[in-house]
């Protein structure tokens, strides 16, 4: 199992930041640990098979105290990481299922990722379940503390046999996404007006209230479009989110009511849905 970081080129301000990181970056086998003080630690934890014949595994990353990597959508700042596993063998599929972020205040911005440590499970797929999968990510990281740099790094591991259970991964499972319609959604509305550098929507969800420090987060997942100016709020029974959508290089907007994606975050749960109807 190797670990090889390839930062891009950083800019200037960053310089100092990007080498004391990347120099110190290593990976090390479970079985075989041999640290020597890194500052960051990734493996391919091999997890489980589960009766259907695919694989319950995870990706563990460990930060340095007070550094954090980002959610799938990683707010109005940030990095979002790029999951490349294309270079796997026996595999047909790798669906990773984000546990549930933090939400991150800095310089004025809004951000969602993890803190000093992810544990990302990932369903494997294997194109034929009675061989061993070989799990190879090419992994496109944001890793940020008073700046961000970006960091990429080559992780992989075998899946061999029916494994067993993994009280990390399934603690990460454990805060992923719920359906919303399991916490009592009923409808979803969402209305679009011409904006100024694209169209504002509004998304209304009529849903009980999840805890603490809820907030909507909405995403437009393979369109291509911007989500900027995110902001939410709740209004009795509704909890309502607005955005600013836009096209890249400011061309015309269009997406379909139902992939429209949204997820409530709160302090105690997150739960997701998608589609709304015209309000």
């Amino acid at each position: 199992m190797i670990l090889s970081p390839f930062p891009r080129p950083p800019l200037p301000a960053l310089a100092r930041h990007l080498a004391a990181l990347v120099t110190a970056v290593m990976l090390t086998l479970p079985a075989a640990a041999q640290s020597r003080g890194p500052v960051l630690h990734a493996e391919i934890l091999p997890g489980w098979q589960t009766p259907d014949g695919r694989r319950m595994a995870a990706l563990r990353l460990d930060l340095p105290a007070g550094w954090h990597t980002y959610w799938r959508n990683p707010g109005e700042a940030g990095i979002a990481p790029r999951l490349d596993w294309s270079g796997s063998q026996n595999v047909a599929s790798v669906t990773p299922i984000w546990p549930r972020p933090s939400v991150i205040e800095q310089n004025g911005y809004v951000s969602y990722g993890y803190h000093d440590q992810l544990i990302l499970p990932l369903e494997v797929t294997p194109q034929d379940p009675s061989r061993p999968v070989a799990l190879t990510g090419d992994l496109a990281l944001g890793l940020c503390h008073e700046t961000c740099v970006p960091a990429d790094l080559t992780v992989s591991g075998a899946l061999r046999g029916a494994g067993g259970p993994d009280a990390r991964i399934e603690a990460a499972l454990a805060t992923r996404a719920d359906p919303a319609v399991s916490a009592g959604l009923t409808r979803a509305t969402c209305r679009v007006e011409p904006a100024t550098r694209g169209v504002e929507l509004t998304l209304r969800a009529t849903l009980p209230h999840q805890g603490a420090g809820e907030r909507l987060i909405v995403e437009l997942p393979g369109s291509g479009l911007r989500v900027t100016d995110l902001r939410s709020w709740r209004e009795g029974g509704d909890i309502v989110a607005r955005a600013r959508l836009r096209a890249p290089g400011g061309g015309p907007v269009s997406f379909q009511r139902g992939a429209l994606a949204y997820t409530v975050l709160s302090e105690a749960r997150m739960i997701s849905a998608e589609g709304c109807t015209a309000n």
